[in-house]
């Protein structure tokens, strides 16, 4: 049975931000974990938490200098815009033909890398207290069950009531579209029936042949952009193949010398500052405890036979998780981080058919207030997490316009819905504790202790369901 370790660090303050390069003006809270199931780490993704490799951080929203909402795409129902669609064509005609057109120019905004954590890596503060041999610990109590229990509740309410969302076209997946044609459309159906009248067509005559093109010019998906080229069999330039690894298996030569030319080129960090050691550290391990189907992976992308991109993803039982992304400078013209973000999404829609629970791709933190990182509400429909009431809320013009008054905002405009997961007192005593090479729950713990810990700002943070869930370790 899955069971999750954490060491909490309590508040970090006054450390330099990677966005807006302040030297003194970023707040976070931060803990480390020796080993996390996949449905805790979802549960506190849920609550505003990020991993950058084992350490876990959550920026203190009405303090920090650029707050971070945690923010998600409706992947069923995500919608191409014209961007999204003229890079896919970039790629599939630089694909088909392994040219670059001269006069191309690349929108800044458009080497964005989905789910980048910031400019600069997020450094942990200082390592965990003492290593501990996980081996044994071996829990006999069932400390997953409320999650499992809860997760194939939320998957078997939608199979149930959302498996129309996704409707199959050419076997992968078409985003639900409403029937009533929009203004564009509607004016080449008037243009195409006036032309058939002119010609003398009426009545029955003038139906049919109305009829005879409809769903000719059906709005194609996501998968049918991506998949249009290359076919089978057809001949092409180059061949894009996208594997997908366990994130351990991927500490090799040829994934850190991509990573550094990235850094170095895209970032202009030092190669000083480069090392495979710092790069396991941050994108190789993980605490994520999984299997084939969830952990943390790595999706490589290599042109012919050469690596020009890797996608770091977590997949997790209600999402697909981006973390970072990093791609070879040569090829910055194919836009390949947004790229990346259209093929994670196509992912996760796959995974969806698998996992019927998995429905949304999360994006990492969205900073409003740095222009940079807006490139996120491209991919829509999107939703932002409420940073006191931890629901969710439509990324609109409603929404963009309270950020842009106010960099820190309550989502949600209801002051009468507040934090589900707040611990009561009792909820205090039944926080699970590590204490050597067993587990206590507070209420044991403080009846034996000679110095009893403060656990209520840690179990605050993860929220009752966790607090109760993982063991807290270093108390």
């Amino acid at each position: 049975m899955p069971f999750s370790v954490v060491e909490f660090y309590d508040k970090r303050s006054s450390y330099q931000c990677g966005y807006c390069k302040q030297s003194d003006s970023c707040h976070s809270y931060g803990m480390w974990a020796y080993k996390l199931s996949c449905e805790d780490y979802q549960d506190l993704i849920d609550r505003g938490w990020r991993r950058s490799g084992c350490y876990c951080y959550k920026p203190i929203m009405d303090v920090t200098c650029c707050p971070s909402y945690t923010i998600k795409c409706d992947a069923l129902n995500f919608r191409l815009n014209k961007s999204h669609k003229k890079i896919i064509k970039r790629m599939n005609k630089f694909l088909r033909d392994g040219k670059r057109e001269s006069d191309e120019e690349e929108n800044p905004q458009s080497f964005g890398e989905i789910g980048t954590l910031s400019h600069e890596h997020i450094e942990t503060p200082r390592m965990p207290t003492k290593p501990i041999d996980l081996e044994y610990l071996e829990p006999t109590m069932d400390i997953a069950k409320q999650t499992t229990e809860t997760i194939k509740a939320r998957s078997k309410d939608l199979s149930e009531k959302g498996a129309e969302a996704l409707k199959p076209s050419h076997g992968m997946g078409n985003p639900t579209v409403s029937d009533v044609p929009k203004k564009a459309k509607l004016m080449r159906i008037i243009r195409k029936r006036d032309k058939l009248q002119k010609k003398g067509l009426t009545g029955e005559e003038l139906e049919r042949s109305m009829l005879a093109g409809k769903g000719h010019n059906k709005e194609k998906s996501l998968e049918d952009f991506l998949y249009e080229f290359p076919k089978e069999n057809e001949p092409s330039a180059h061949r894009l193949t996208v594997k997908f690894i366990q994130s351990k298996d991927c500490a090799i030569p040829t994934t850190f010398k991509l990573y550094s030319s990235y850094q170095q080129s895209i970032h202009k960090e030092p190669s000083s500052k480069l090392s495979m050691e710092r790069f396991k550290r941050f994108l190789i391990n993980s605490p994520l405890k999984g299997s084939a189907d969830f952990g943390s992976f790595h999706q490589q992308y290599w042109l012919d036979d050469r690596l020009i991109a890797v996608g770091v993803i977590d997949v997790l039982p209600l999402c697909v998780s981006s973390v970072y992304f990093f791609y070879d400078p040569e090829y910055r013209f194919l836009s390949l981080g947004t790229y990346g973000s259209l093929r994670e999404i196509a992912f996760t829609r796959a995974r969806y058919r698998v996992n019927p629970s998995i429905t949304s791709y999360y994006m990492g933190f969205y900073i409003h207030s740095c222009p940079k990182m807006r490139y996120k509400s491209s991919l829509q429909p999107s939703r932002l997490l409420c940073p006191e009431a931890y629901t969710w809320h439509l990324l609109d013009k409603n929404i963009l316009s309270k950020l842009d008054a106010r960099k820190y905002n309550r989502l949600n405009e209801d002051k009468l819905v507040q934090d589900a997961q707040k611990p009561t007192e009792q909820d205090l005593q039944d926080v699970l504790l590590l204490v050597g090479r067993s587990y206590l729950r507070y209420s044991e713990y403080s009846l034996v202790a000679q110095v009893v810990p403060d656990v209520s700002t840690y179990a605050q943070l993860v929220g009752k369901v966790c607090a109760k869930r993982m063991m807290l370790y270093g108390v």
